[in-house]
């Protein structure tokens, strides 16, 4: 991947062919847990627990009242935010992802603040499984896979940075 940068009014960066498809793959499974959530599936689920922290640690009865109420329209923002991603790659002609191509991704402020979110979602995401494997996960996963989602983390890590840069120079015009 090239890192955003500004170009103009937008912000543009390019993307391999797995990058795209890594991204988009990510993206879709965050829609999939977001939805879940909502349900009222995966909510002992860590990653879920991390995108919909308890709004009162001590006050199990509260924090359920707060959840009921507002759950629904932070799973739309959620979800808005992640589809912000997946129809930039679409408008870009890149999905289905075709391998051997490159897509240039250019998008406004707006749509950056999206991806922006959604990135810090799937951080968030990634992280929990990371940091807080299940039993299940760890009879599951090998050190190359435990060492292939930190590499995913620390690249969402870059495209969320390069992209918080491109934003900043897009707002100091």
């Amino acid at each position: 991947m090239k890192a955003f940068r500004r170009s103009g009014d937008h912000v543009e960066a390019q993307f391999d062919d797995i990058e795209v498809s890594v991204l988009t793959n990510l993206t879709e499974q965050l829609r999939s847990l977001i939805a879940g959530v909502e349900s009222g599936g995966a909510i002992d689920d860590a990653a879920g627990d991390r995108l919909f922290p308890p709004a009162y640690m001590n006050d199990e009865e509260a924090a359920s009242e707060f959840r009921r109420f507002t759950i629904g329209d932070i799973a739309l923002a959620k979800k808005a935010d992640a589809d912000a991603v997946l129809e930039t790659f679409r408008d870009q002609g890149a999905l289905p992802v075709q391998m051997g191509t490159t897509t240039e991704v250019r998008i406004g402020r707006e749509q950056a603040l999206r991806w922006m979110r959604s990135l810090t979602d799937l951080r968030l995401s990634l992280d929990s499984r990371i940091a807080e494997p299940t039993d299940e996960l760890i009879a599951e996963l090998t050190d190359d896979d435990v060492e292939s989602l930190r590499g995913m983390y620390d690249w969402l890590t870059f495209v969320q940075g390069t992209l918080i840069e491109a934003v900043d120079k897009l707002d100091a015009q």
